[in-house]
């Protein structure tokens, strides 16, 4: 009997050994395996994330001389000067290439816009013409190697195909600092604290 009560303290002894293995062997260690697969999992999605990033930044390299010849061109549109007397001149030659007499243009001083990014430049135009010299003159405004915009075109019969017109055209500069009373030439963009 003694044998057997050895043999059973001897198992519980051992029970309690494995418990106590179990307890502070095993599941610190299993705390930590899943620690790490939750660290593994933050990791991976980290790497996504990053990944992501360097997909887009490869493709913004890849894609800048394309946006930067888009920016040149864009300024180009839109100078950074007003220059009244080479509004004019444009719109002049587009008139003779269209057909179109034009008898004024008469531009308005440059105002900023409300969003402060540009100044723009109305200009009232008035004439005779054809229709189709018309449309021709619409379009030669259109590819002005100016940004320019008909904001509104009136026409009204004079005698046979002959038009009078008037007409409002938009014409843009980057001078901010275009308008009454301000100082002619390009200005610098103001850069604003935290910007």
């Amino acid at each position: 009997m003694q044998g057997r009560r050895a043999i059973i303290v001897a198992g519980a002894g051992a029970g309690i050994l494995a418990l106590l293995l179990i307890v502070f062997l095993v599941l610190p260690k299993m705390g930590e395996v899943t620690e790490a697969e939750e660290e593994l999992a933050d990791t991976t999605a980290e790497q996504a994330v990053l990944q992501a990033r360097l997909n887009a930044l490869e493709q913004a390299r890849d894609e800048a001389p394309e946006n930067e010849a888009a920016i040149r061109r864009i300024q180009g549109l839109v100078p950074p000067t007003a220059e009244l007397s080479a509004v004019i001149l444009l719109l002049r030659n587009s008139a003779a290439v269209a057909g179109v007499e034009v008898v004024s243009l008469t531009p308005a001083p440059p105002i900023a816009s409300t969003t402060g990014e540009f100044s723009t430049i109305s200009v009232s135009a008035s004439g005779e013409c054809t229709y189709f010299a018309m449309v021709k003159y619409l379009h030669e405004i259109e590819t002005l190697p100016r940004a320019a915009k008909v904001e509104a075109v009136s026409l009204t019969p004079i005698e046979g195909s002959q038009l009078g017109f008037t007409a409002t055209i938009t014409l843009f500069t980057s001078d901010l600092s275009a308008g009454p009373g301000s100082e002619p030439g390009p200005t610098e963009t103001a850069v604003t604290p935290g910007g």
